[in-house]
């Protein structure tokens, strides 16, 4: 099946622009199986996915928009790589080495997901490889988002011939030891996009190697202690249709593998479309969130092909490190340092039941 029977393929020219005065592009992936990825480099975010249902009909099953115009005015999590800090820091400060480091608030009192510098809002350094993979580069600077420390990160994005989306970063420090947590913060509807109604209620998923969930306090800030799943709302070591839960935003501890290699840490379904979407990941920690507060500002959300985002209509599940750690030592650190670099793989593998 050829790219072009999906006849709403997003449009490159749509994304040309600048923003701090780097240029924005869109780059399409596309495999021999028909499936594709649009990415810009813009936040490196992934506003569309193609792939099929258990008929072979192509749609799109990742929300996100149309044109630059449409991500500079939307969600600006939406599709993106999070960082140099995934997650809310709260108070917006913490301190390393006796020294405390004082962030610019994003989230009220807090700072979330690197703050109003962070990777979701810089244009990527970006070169497609070949037809199915593309290579992004962004130098996190102190004088930029207040984190210490210079940090490089390279990241690449590869649509692999089995319809899975490899995303790999290494992340090196060339200076001072600094936290850091990446994720993608991909909104995926298995049933496709492309309707206003469209919920994730019908979605089963399952986070089978996770346990526990991390102990928040006010506003969602972890406390560094850990919740047993044993009888929880949100206990999800057994699949569980997402209309029978209260929405998610939780951080869900994953086993320890000492090998380092990828290991399966969430299973989500469809029924309807008969799409599954299998993730591995390297890192020691899932964020699920099923996005109840997408759509409930006062300025509409306008998606791909004029589509109102809502809440409920997608659900993000997100591998990184741990939220609110550099404030809580109980929690596993994740400090680069010069020479130690912080590499890490997740995959989002497509297929159908």
């Amino acid at each position: 099946m050829s790219p072009s029977a999906f006849p709403h393929l997003l449009d490159p020219a749509r994304f040309e622009g600048a923003v701090d005065g780097r240029p924005t592009a869109l780059f399409l992936l596309r495999n021999a199986r028909g499936a594709v990825v649009a990415i810009t480099n813009l936040g490196a975010k992934v506003l569309q996915i193609v792939v099929p249902d258990r008929h072979g009909v192509l749609d799109d099953v990742a929300l996100g928009y149309g044109c630059l115009d449409d991500v500079l005015a939307g969600s600006p999590s939406m599709g993106a790589f999070v960082g140099r800090y995934a997650g809310r820091i709260g108070g917006a400060r913490f301190t390393q080495g006796g020294t405390e480091h004082r962030l610019t608030p994003n989230a009220g009192a807090h700072c979330i997901h690197g703050g109003p510098r962070g990777a979701r809002h810089r244009a990527f350094e970006a070169r497609q490889i070949d037809a199915q993979t593309l290579e992004l580069h962004h130098r996190f600077l102190t004088a930029e988002d207040d984190f210490p420390g210079t940090l490089d990160l390279r990241l690449t994005y590869r649509l692999s011939d089995d319809n899975a989306l490899v995303i790999e970063h290494l992340a090196t420090a060339l200076d001072d030891p600094g936290p850091a947590s990446f994720t993608s913060h991909i909104y995926f509807n298995l049933d496709g996009v492309n309707s206003e109604a469209q919920r994730i209620d019908g979605h089963v998923l399952q986070v089978p190697q996770a346990h526990t969930v991390l102990a928040t306090g006010a506003d969602g800030i972890a406390t560094g202690g850990l919740v047993s799943l044993e009888g929880h709302v949100h206990d999800l070591r057994s699949a569980r249709r997402l209309g029978d839960l209260p929405d998610i935003d939780l951080s869900y501890p994953l086993e320890h593998k000492a090998t380092g290699a990828a290991r399966l840490c969430a299973h989500l379904r469809s029924e309807t479309s008969g799409r599954t979407l299998d993730v591995w990941t390297t890192e020691p920690l899932l964020q699920v969130y099923t996005a109840g507060q997408l759509g409930t500002a006062e300025q509409p959300d306008v998606g791909k092909r004029g589509v109102r985002h809502r809440p409920r209509s997608a659900v993000c599940l997100e591998p990184q490190w741990f939220p609110n750690a550099p404030n809580c030592p109980a929690l596993p650190q994740n400090v680069v340092t010069p020479g130690q670099p912080y590499r890490a793989t997740t995959v989002y593998r497509f297929g159908v039941n």
